[in-house]
């Protein structure tokens, strides 16, 4: 029972952020980063998404790895979430902004 839990709570995080790169990797128009905000006006829309979805489904890594740590070692597992939380997420937005500027239109 222990394990079934430890899955429930930890499986939804990386699923989620997969299928961010799947809706990225499919999507026609460009990929937003952040809610509520249009995505940029990129030159190439298929190579920009592709791009965006590489880079989401590499970062749902890390969860997917600590759910199978996890059961064998909670603490490597939580040693695990919280680098990959706070050490990925500004790598994240770096990378988003690296994305938009090799993919963006110039004038």
């Amino acid at each position: 029972m222990e394990t079934f839990i430890w899955l429930a709570v930890t499986l939804p995080l990386p699923l989620i952020l997969f299928s961010v790169a799947l809706f990225a990797w499919f999507r026609k128009t460009p990929m937003w980063f952040f809610a509520g905000v249009p995505g940029p006006e990129v030159s190439d829309v298929r190579r920009f998404n592709r791009a965006n979805a590489v880079m989401w489904a590499l970062f749902s890594l890390p969860y997917f790895v600590a759910a199978g740590i996890g059961l064998v070692s909670r603490l490597a597992a939580a040693v695990v979430l919280l680098c990959a939380t706070f050490l990925l997420v500004p790598f994240l937005v770096f990378a988003y902004h690296k994305i938009c500027k090799k993919y963006g239109k110039t004038e």
